[in-house]
C-alpha cells in the first residue's frame, strides 16, 4: 500500500519511517549544535545505531516469528527474500542499537552516552514515524474492538480487512512522540544537570508497550501470560528504576545535586 509519484511507487510504510528519519536527524542536529558536541561524531554513531537497530529487529522477529517459518522453503528465494524484506521488531532493534552503543564506546571511544543523553528523543520520533506507517498498511494491527476510534481497513494485506481494530499503531504513535516532547522538556531545561534520557525513556516508553500489547492482535512469541514485548518492557523497566535509583543515592552519598 502507497502511492504514485509520476511513475514511481512509494510505499507508505518505507514514506513514514524515511520522514521519521529525517525528522529524527534534525532533531538530533539541533540537539548536538545546542550541547556544543560534534556533528560528525553524532553521524557516526547515529549511523552504526541505525544498522545495529535494522539487524536486531530483524533477528527478534525471527525468534519471535519460528513458528510461522516454513524451513523447507528457505531454499526458495522469492520466500526468503520476503522473510528477510519484510517484518520487524522493535524492541529487537532497540537492544541491537544499544549493542552498537556499547561497541563505539570500546573500540572508537567515542563519549557516546553524551550523545545519548542529549538526542535519545530521536528514537521515539523515529518510532512514532513507524507507527504511523503501520497503521496505514495495517501490520501490528490492533484487536478487534467496537469502541470510539476504530480502524477499519478495507484494502490491507496484513490486517483483517472490514472488521473493526483497536487502532493500536495511531495510540503508539502519538504516544512515542509525547515521549520525545518529555525528553527534549526534560533535556533543554535541564542543562546543568547529570542527565539519564536512556532511563527516562525506558520508564515512559516500556509501560505503554506493556499496556498496549493487550490491545494487538499478535499471538507470536508469547511466554507465559505475557508477550515477548510485555517480558522485555518489564526487564527494561526495572533495569531503569535501579539505575536511576542507584544514581540518586550515589548523589546522596556524594553530595551531588547537579
Amino acid at each position: 500500500m502507497g502511492f504514485h509519484v509520476g511513475a514511481f511507487f512509494i510505499p507508505y510504510y518505507g514514506f513514514f519511517i524515511a520522514l521519521g528519519v529525517c525528522a529524527a536527524a534534525l532533531c538530533g542536529y539541533v540537539q548536538v549544535k545546542l550541547f556544543h558536541l560534534d556533528v560528525n561524531d553524532f553521524a557516526i554513531i547515529a549511523s552504526l545505531v541505525g544498522l545495529g537497530g535494522i539487524v536486531g529487529a530483524k533477528i527478534l522477529y525471527l525468534v519471535v516469528s519460528w513458528r510461522q517459518i516454513d524451513i523447507s522453503r528457505l531454499l526458495d528465494w522469492e520466500y526468503l527474500n520476503s522473510i528477510m524484506v519484510g517484518g520487524f521488531v522493535f524492541y529487537g532493534g532497540l537492544l541491537g542499537g544499544l549493542f552498537c552503543l556499547f561497541l563505539c564506546a570500546r573500540i572508537w571511544k567515542l563519549p557516546v552516552f553524551r550523545y545519548v543523553n542529549v538526542c535519545m528523543p530521536c528514537i521515539p520520533i523515529v518510532h512514532g514515524f513507524g507507527r504511523i506507517g503501520c497503521s496505514l498498511v495495517g501490520c501490528c494491527y490492533g484487536a478487534a474492538y467496537e469502541g470510539p476510534f476504530a480502524q477499519v481497513y478495507e484494502n490491507s494485506f496484513f490486517a483483517p480487512n472490514h472488521v473493526s481494530l483497536f487502532p493500536v499503531q495511531r495510540t503508539e504513535a502519538l504516544a512515542n512522540l509525547i515521549i520525545a516532547a518529555i525528553l527534549l522538556l526534560y533535556i533543554d531545561t535541564q542543562r546543568s544537570r547529570r542527565k539519564s534520557s536512556l532511563s527516562i525513556y525506558l520508564l515512559l516508553y516500556a509501560p505503554v508497550r506493556f499496556g498496549l500489547e493487550y490491545y494487538r492482535s499478535d499471538s507470536r512469541g508469547a511466554l507465559g501470560s505475557f508477550s515477548t514485548s510485555q517480558w522485555i518492557s518489564i526487564v527494561l523497566f526495572l533495569a531503569a528504576l535501579i539505575y536511576c535509583g542507584m544514581n540518586n543515592r550515589r548523589d546522596r552519598t556524594t553530595g551531588d545535586i547537579s
